[in-house]
């Protein structure tokens, strides 16, 4: 197998903004980090130049424009607190591009993204980049929903549910998809998610349940980010596997949950 080339770079924010009331957009611009990139990968950011934090925070690759790269995330602890107050013309240390994207040819079938939480930015990035029949986006609330000019270059049929019934449908994401699957020739669609790990477990079990083939994109907690650490281990039926080198994203079929 060929060896996949990493970089590290020192890279300057363009942007750093708030979206809406949780998401956070940050940009940047390198050669190196932008190319050959696909929906799914992801980047190990080095927040500040100290030891607080000490360990770089994993983040998905949401959008990739020439050299132009986009970051979206929520404010979740102490690092991504510290990476919110970062202003343009402040530098970061990067490295990627990391891990396994999703499939993007699918012949013939319908792709289905399912997406929640901070699972959201790599299916919008996979929604814009290759032909998609639906986006299904879960929140808690009307606070996590993305603006439209966010999603103004997907063209797949999008579908919202909130908990608190505030945008969409009442509920959680998995109704939405159920109606698709029984609306739809189940041999036809193959599904694609990523977001928190109930959500993606109750996603496979539907899947499973219609005989539907698909991916989920499998984080667990990580440290070193290369595979080095072996701190973010995945069980399969192959047994124990590297979330951030074998995946994160993982066939449904080869994923023990």
């Amino acid at each position: 197998m060929m060896k996949k080339k990493l970089f590290d770079e020192n890279v300057t924010i363009l942007e750093n903004k708030k979206v809406n009331g949780k998401y956070y957009k940050l940009t940047f611009r390198s050669e190196p980090l932008s190319a050959k990139v696909c929906p799914g990968k992801f980047l190990q950011i080095r927040i500040n130049d100290g030891q607080d934090p000490y360990l770089r925070r994993p983040f998905s690759y949401y959008r990739v424009t020439g050299t132009r790269v986009e970051i979206l995330y929520e404010v979740l602890g102490r690092g991504t607190r510290s990476l919110s107050q970062k202003k343009k013309g402040d530098g970061l240390r990067i490295m990627g591009p990391l891990g396994n994207g999703f499939t993007a040819a699918l012949g013939k079938k319908k792709r289905v993204l399912v997406a929640g939480g901070v699972g959201v930015p790599p299916l919008v990035y996979l929604a814009e980049k290759n032909p998609t029949d639906y986006l299904l986006i879960g929140t808690k609330s009307r606070l996590e929903v993305l603006p439209k000019a966010e999603l103004k270059k997907v063209k797949a049929k999008i579908l919202y549910s909130t908990e608190d019934g505030s945008c969409g449908s009442k509920g959680l994401v998995t109704a939405l998809l159920e109606k698709i699957m029984t609306a739809e020739d189940p041999r036809e669609l193959f599904i694609q998610t990523c977001g928190p790990k109930r959500m993606m477990q109750a996603v496979i079990a539907l899947a499973r349940k219609y005989g539907i083939d698909g991916e989920a994109s499998w984080d667990e907690s990580m440290a070193c980010g290369v595979g080095a650490c072996l701190g973010c281990m995945v069980k399969t039926k192959e047994g124990l596997k590297r979330a951030c080198a074998d995946g994160p994203v993982f066939r449904f079929e080869d994923l023990d949950v």
